[in-house]
């Protein structure tokens, strides 16, 4: 096979692959979980019941918590698909021969998508101590 025709067919799996992210980006945004819809309809501590009933607090308190993180991790799949996307387009023309405002948006979304990882939970990454890399969130900040 010449070359020409590898990189046809790499532009055609890139194609195909970019029109898969796009598609997952839309259904997550028009889905119940989308990073905007994750955030409404929380309960309140009250619809729980009095502030007496110990273990009513520590559900709330569960709850929050759970809520708190999938709100996280809706943001977080949300900027890195958008970045899948990106980098495939950029991936195809160059990033060199990207449009200015393309280029500021992947800057924006790496940005964002940082904000969101947790050293202590990626599996990948040779843990030292309870060192985090610099702009990496804490456990606390989640």
């Amino acid at each position: 096979m010449n070359p020409a025709m590898a990189l046809d067919i790499q532009h055609s799996a890139m194609k195909g692959f970019k029109k898969r992210v796009d598609e997952l980006l839309r259904e997550l945004d028009e889905s119940e979980a989308a990073p905007a819809k994750v955030g409404q309809d929380r309960l309140s501590r009250a619809q729980l019941g009095a502030a007496e009933f110990r273990e009513a607090q520590f559900l709330y308190d569960s709850y929050a918590i759970v809520h708190d993180e999938l709100e996280q991790l809706s943001k977080a799949l949300g900027a890195q698909i958008e970045g899948m996307g990106l980098a495939v387009q950029a991936s195809r023309v160059g990033y060199e021969n990207l449009d200015a405002d393309i280029k500021a948006r992947m800057k924006a979304v790496n940005a964002e998508a940082e904000r969101y990882y947790v050293v202590g939970r990626d599996p990948y990454v040779e843990q030292r101590g309870s060192e985090q890399t610099p702009g990496a969130a804490s456990e606390e900040g989640l």
